[in-house]
């Protein structure tokens, strides 16, 4: 009983924290650098504070684990996997299926999106057989992508 107090505690206090702006941007930091720590402890973050965070702040966290993709690609994806499984739909937003499929493309203009790519795709090629399933999704989305704009150039 006690042990669940504490943790109880500690997630309100977190979420606390995570709600000031100086403490968000603190976090989102860390996301984006691929610290070691905050990106294995993702899965347990989200359990803490999936459910708290506006449109806004999900996107910030998928574009920061985006960037942090490129970085530690090996690490971002076994930290985000798990939340793909989950049957929770607001956990799922940030798994590996979205993240590797570029989710900061609906802020980026297409040089963005172009240039994200060229960074990810010989990260994920070095991270060999690990990251070989976000590295086909990210190719999908990329071809998805182009067809559009060419598309929108034709008309």
């Amino acid at each position: 009983m006690t042990g669940r107090a504490v943790v109880l505690v500690a997630s309100i206090l977190l979420t606390a924290c995570m709600a000031s702006s100086s403490g968000w941007r603190a976090y989102i930091r860390q996301v984006e650098q691929a610290d070691r720590q905050t990106i294995q402890a993702l899965p347990e973050k989200m359990d803490a504070i999936g459910d708290s965070l506006d449109g806004e702040r999900a996107e910030e966290l998928t574009t920061a684990i985006s960037m942090a993709l490129i970085k530690d690609p090996v690490s971002v994806i076994n930290a985000t996997r798990p939340l793909d499984k989950s049957t929770d739909r607001l956990k799922q937003r940030f798994g590996t299926s979205l993240i590797c499929s570029i989710p900061g493309m609906n802020r980026f203009t297409q040089v963005q999106i172009e240039d994200y790519f060229a960074k990810a795709e010989p990260a994920l090629k070095m991270a060999g057989p690990a990251a070989a399933e976000c590295l086909e999704t990210m190719r999908d989305v990329m071809v998805e992508i182009r067809q559009e704009i060419a598309q929108k150039t034709m008309k």
